[in-house]
């Protein structure tokens, strides 16, 4: 999708390092936040609304908002910040052209295991991340922008 510099998944969704580095390295001017719990949390939108400098426009949607935004094309640099595999392969199916994405969090909890360092992921998303591959989706692990990129296909069982 044009103008889509970056798709990642961070459980954090936006903190210092997003913000900073990948922003900087991408030359974002937009950041939407596809997450069907987050978008229904006024709090959490306030919260993300604030970590993100002036100069850059933030959109917090649920999926199916997000899709109907992405389908009418980004107008600007943008990168999209989800907390898992399982949106990811939901706007795919509903026609948004994701070529790559960067697992950048997803921090350890009960039924997860840890797929890559500090990558941890339970059963049902690594079937996820199968499927999006499947689809012809590079997925990698890339936690900073200067860090190479490691496919995460092999460390999928």
């Amino acid at each position: 999708m044009e103008n889509l510099v970056l798709t990642r998944i961070d459980d954090r969704l936006i903190h210092g390092q997003v913000m900073t580095a990948w922003i900087r390295q991408k030359n974002a001017v937009q950041v939407i936040v596809a997450d069907d719990e987050t978008a229904n949390d006024d709090f959490m939108i306030n919260v993300l609304e604030m970590a993100v400098p002036d100069e850059i426009a933030i959109g917090i949607f649920n999926r199916t908002d997000t899709v109907e935004f992405m389908k009418q094309g980004l107008e600007a640099p943008t990168i999209l910040l989800v907390k898992g595999p399982e949106i990811l392969n939901y706007l795919v199916d509903h026609g948004i052209d994701i070529n790559e994405i960067d697992v950048g969090g997803m921090g350890a909890k009960e039924g997860r295991s840890v797929l890559y360092k500090n990558i941890s992921t339970n059963p049902q998303e690594n079937q996820y991340f199968q499927e999006l591959m499947k689809k012809g989706v590079n997925v990698f692990v890339q936690v900073m922008p200067q860090d190479k990129q490691i496919n995460i296909a092999e460390y999928i069982k």
